[in-house]
């Protein structure tokens, strides 16, 4: 279906900030919730206590038994291999005897965190509990059984190899003593000066390490462990920050969830976007009380500018469009179907606003009113009660001795519903009634019932020239709009975008209609003998006034 401006693609920036708009209490109760949730979380968890000391660890000398020199750092000693040992059995049971309450050495493993600084020979030893006491003990203890272990290690490293080395030196002199003495075989004296020299070697291997073993360091503490003045967690700040950011989340995944789950429309790109049309005209001014709103407009109000605008674009498209055609025969005038997507008054206020906008731009203009709610288009024009459509319809009257003029519009003529609590049966004359009006101006905007209620609507669809859907954001449904646009494209009729209004108050109930009323919009079609009679009885009566003096009176068709 062609439109005059094509709607939006796919959703947008500005789309989403008015989703946040829209769902602000859901964002906003989202964080609230969060908030009060860190709140009493950082409240109710126990309090926990870090205690940290640092430990230097020293090569042993050893490195080609220990594989210090294997580790990740260019240093002597393999500190990811060390942090392992801090974290052993043996380590952490040594540290569990001097910590208070006895803990096994799996509770002092889940409180122990190891790191270490880069490009360093450095261990950072942390010890949680949930006092600072505790908490200093047990880093102390876990260093002092870390260095004991390591200390250990290397002496028992060292106490093995020199009980090798001494073996091998206590065979060579085993050896040594069988080769007797002053012998004159050459090959004795070669063998007895090969074992002398062996057993000098390992002379020179027991020496050093002996000495290494007495002086061997496996590490110092360089800081010792501090008493905790604070609690390490929780931390109130960052809960507090933590809690907002997951409850922000949380927000507006439910305000991303409400709103696709809704079936309504809630604002001008969120309607432009499910229809794929544009919004023609927006008569929701934000802060405007929507009891009142939209009321007549003028040229002073901004809302009323974007109707002339409208205006101007259906007068442009029509004269670009040439005259309707309607059974092969030119049509003068063009035939605009105005309908609401909720019951109520959105439809009559949207298509009073767009006839006065056609009047003032200067085009004749007839405002019909097929809502059987025709208070709302009394209110606005400041009219009276009285006939109309339904006389029309189910009596056969002239037309143009029931059109009224609305003061300050000279250049609009409006056609009440009439018949109060009647609903006109305009769906069985849809066609006859849309023949016998559109001469009779240049524009006929016709306002019917919602569409959600009647099918007014879809009965003058096939016969109009436009059909333009009322949104009232807040309370028309997605599904109601789109078949509305779905009608006009089954039905032939352009639906060039459609015209937004606020929340309007709860309607009226609509009246019963009468059961089984003819509808006689063809009746008006009399023969010349009757029209004649019609003109002697009636005489050239002129089209009554509101409040901007009397207009010439117009023949039946």
């Amino acid at each position: 279906m062609a439109t005059d401006v094509p709607g939006p693609s796919g959703p947008e920036l500005k789309e989403y900030t008015a989703l946040l708009r829209r769902r602000r209490r859901l964002v906003v109760a989202g964080v609230l919730g969060g908030l009060v949730l860190a709140t009493a979380g950082a409240f109710a968890v126990p309090s926990t206590y870090t205690s940290v000391t640092t430990v230097q660890v020293h090569p042993t000398g050893m490195a080609e038994f220990t594989g210090e020199r294997s580790g990740r750092l260019t240093g002597d000693v393999n500190l990811d291999s060390e942090a392992q040992v801090v974290l052993s059995d043996r380590v952490a049971g040594a540290a569990a005897e001097e910590i208070p309450g006895s803990p096994s050495a799996e509770d002092v493993r889940e409180h122990v965190d190891v790191t270490v600084p880069p490009n360093s020979n450095i261990m950072e030893l942390h010890y949680s509990a949930r006092s600072p006491e505790t908490a200093r003990t047990g880093a102390a203890a876990l260093a002092d059984a870390y260095l004991e272990q390591r200390g250990t290690q290397v002496r028992n490293l060292i106490d093995g190899h020199l009980e090798t080395l001494r073996a091998e030196q206590q065979e060579r002199y085993e050896a040594l003593s069988e080769t007797a003495p002053g012998d004159p075989n050459a090959g004795e004296s070669a063998r007895a000066d090969a074992l002398r020299q062996e057993i000098g070697d390992l002379g020179n291997m027991i020496g050093p390490l002996g000495a290494l073993r007495e002086t061997v360091s496996p590490g110092q503490v360089l800081t010792p462990a501090d008493l905790p003045t604070s609690a390490s967690s929780p931390i109130p700040a960052l809960w507090i920050v933590a809690g907002a950011a997951l409850g922000l989340l949380a927000g507006l995944l439910a305000a991303v969830a409400r709103d696709r789950l809704d079936p309504r429309l809630r604002d001008t790109e969120e309607t432009a976007r499910i229809a794929g049309l544009p919004v023609l005209l927006d008569l929701s001014t934000p802060g405007t009380d929507p009891d009142r709103a939209p009321g007549l407009l003028t040229e002073a109000d901004a809302d009323g500018q974007r109707a002339n605008e409208l205006a101007h674009l259906i007068r442009a498209r029509a004269s670009s469009g040439g005259p309707s055609v309607v059974d092969g025969v030119s049509a003068s005038g063009q035939v605009i179907v105005v309908t609401g997507t909720t019951p109520g008054r959105s439809g009559i206020a949207a298509a009073v606003n767009l006839a006065a906008a056609l009047a003032r731009g200067g085009s004749d203009t007839l405002l019909v009113c097929a809502d059987p709610r025709a208070d709302s288009m009394n209110t606005l024009l400041g009219l009276e009660e009285g006939p109309g459509l339904a006389e029309i319809l189910v009596d056969g009257e002239n037309p143009d001795d029931l059109m009224v003029r609305p003061s300050g519009l000279p250049r609009l003529r409006a056609l009440r519903h009439g018949r109060p609590g009647v609903t006109a049966p305009l769906q069985g004359g849809a066609a006859e009634l849309v023949d016998l009006l559109r001469p009779r101006a240049e524009f006929v905007v016709i306002v019917t019932a919602s569409a959600d209620e009647r099918a007014d609507a879809h009965a003058l669809a096939a016969h109009a020239d436009l059909l333009l859907p009322v949104v009232e954001l807040g309370r028309s449904r997605r599904e109601v709009l789109n078949a509305l646009i779905a009608a006009g494209s089954r039905f032939g009729v352009a639906v060039p975008g459609s015209i937004t209004v606020p929340r309007q108050p709860a309607p009226a109930p609509l009246p019963e209609s009468l059961p089984s009323v003819p509808s006689r919009p063809a009746e008006a079609d009399t023969s010349e003998d009757e029209a004649e009679k019609d003109e002697e009885t009636n005489g050239s009566d002129p089209t009554p006034s509101v409040g901007a003096g009397a207009a010439s009176a117009g023949s039946r068709r």
